[in-house]
């Protein structure tokens, strides 16, 4: 049955999120970094296969990227790649043909002195749903194939889309949504959101993904997915490590992890949706539902890291302690991946530290710029440094609000801005 519009809509709004694009480092003296790509399969390469390069700097920024057309040529392809002279770097290598990375290389150390790099074999690549990503202006979305369907995720949230006839290329739109689509063309693409044109994209490496991990109560287990294994650990039990043997996506969007131990005769099937989940017992929101299902058993629970729920997005304050707030002092609230927190309190800019706990959510102190407002917009301004001050849970409403609990119930309700402007 298809999703109720409000519920589509939502879906496309997560999509469109903005996320800060990590851009190409500023001009400054370089070195080249050279050397090949192989693989070992015994496999012909066709003449759409692309050459992706990506270097990162220590902490994570994107330094220099390359994409180099096979244009016929087969493995080993020999590469060169200009980075910034002085910086110690990670290096990674991929092959894709029409969007998809079929190889991909270990990160690759590179020293500060480095220049030769030689030939890195290229194994085939295990993705976990997603085998690709574009780069877009407002930041990098997830690309996976589920049979003919394209599938494009933001964040936690993930969208379905058919494939439709192009001129050329391979073009996808959502069934219900067709002003949200993608056109895949070589190493390019065109992308638009609810009608929201992202302009053009370029196929890009797999993001780096951290572990992933879900659990649940009565019984109590938990699953953490990373670099090829799946830890179970249930109450009761010894812990085990399986290996994964795959990861597709079903023509749903949902992410179906398999496993298995053959010394164990055990075999374990993860199922991931993007689908609001909250722990029974803490109540703690996650971004996704999940299912673990081993021969007749299967356990439900939640997977996801929550503070995903928060980042990528600026939120717009509705309501601080229940009252409406005033459309000349508008309030703000961003989250980053170091734990912090960030906006404007209806005047004054402000940032501080934010912890995320195993029961909820909780501020540190607050620093704010000094400017002086009207009082009205002074007086909003510290009830909501007040109602800050006293959070100690979130949730995310039916309608995708972000509700900020405190002792005497929601303290600052907020909505993702529609714009998809950054914080």
């Amino acid at each position: 049955m298809p999703a109720p519009r409000s519920a589509r809509l939502a879906l496309a709004a997560a999509l469109a999120a903005a996320l800060a694009p990590a851009g190409p480092a500023t001009a400054q003296e370089m070195r080249s970094l050279t050397g090949s790509a192989t693989y070992l399969d015994r496999m012909a390469l066709p003449p759409e296969a692309v050459l992706l390069l990506e270097a990162t700097g220590p902490d994570g920024t994107l330094l220099a990227e390359a994409r180099i057309p096979s244009e016929g040529r087969q493995v080993p392809i020999p590469f060169t790649l200009g980075i910034p002279s002085g910086t110690d770097a990670t290096l990674r290598a991929g092959l894709a043909i029409e969007g998809q990375v079929l190889w991909l290389s270990d990160p690759v150390p590179v020293t500060s002195g480095a220049t030769e790099l030689g030939a890195l074999v290229l194994p085939r690549f295990q993705p976990i749903g997603f085998t690709s990503a574009l780069r877009c202006a407002d930041g990098p979305y997830r690309l996976g194939f589920a049979g003919e369907a394209a599938v494009l995720g933001r964040g936690g949230a993930r969208i379905v889309l058919q494939p439709v006839p192009a001129a050329s290329g391979a073009r996808f739109a959502a069934a219900e949504e067709p002003a949200t689509w993608l056109w895949l063309r070589g190493d390019r693409a065109l992308v638009s959101v609810a009608g929201a044109g992202l302009g053009q994209c370029r196929t890009a490496l797999p993001l780096v993904e951290g572990a992933f991990r879900a659990g649940g109560n009565e019984p109590f287990w938990s699953v953490t997915v990373a670099r090829g294994s799946l830890s179970l650990a249930r109450a009761g039990f010894e812990e085990v490590s399986l290996q994964v043997t795959d990861g597709d996506l079903s023509a749903s969007g949902d992410i179906i992890v398999t496993a298995s131990d053959p010394t164990r005769a055990l075999h374990v099937v993860l199922e991931r949706r993007a689908e609001l989940c909250r722990d029974t017992m803490s109540g703690l929101p996650h971004p996704e539902t999940v299912a673990l299902s081993m021969g007749d058993e299967t356990l439900t629970g939640c997977g996801g890291d929550p503070w995903a729920l928060l980042t990528g997005r600026t939120w717009v304050v509705e309501e601080i302690g229940g009252a409406d707030v005033l459309e000349a002092g508008q309030a703000t609230l961003g989250f980053d991946a170091a734990g912090r927190v960030f906006g404007n309190g209806s005047c004054n800019g402000f940032n501080g530290a934010a912890e995320m706990t195993g029961e909820g959510l909780a501020f540190g102190a607050i620093a704010t710029t000094l400017m002086a407002c009207p009082e009205a917009v002074m007086a909003q301004e510290r009830r909501m440094f007040d109602a800050l001050a006293g959070v100690y849970a979130f949730d995310i409403d039916d309608t995708g609000a972000l509700v900020l609990i405190g002792p005497s119930g929601p303290a600052l309700t907020a909505r993702a801005a529609t714009d998809g402007s950054a914080p």
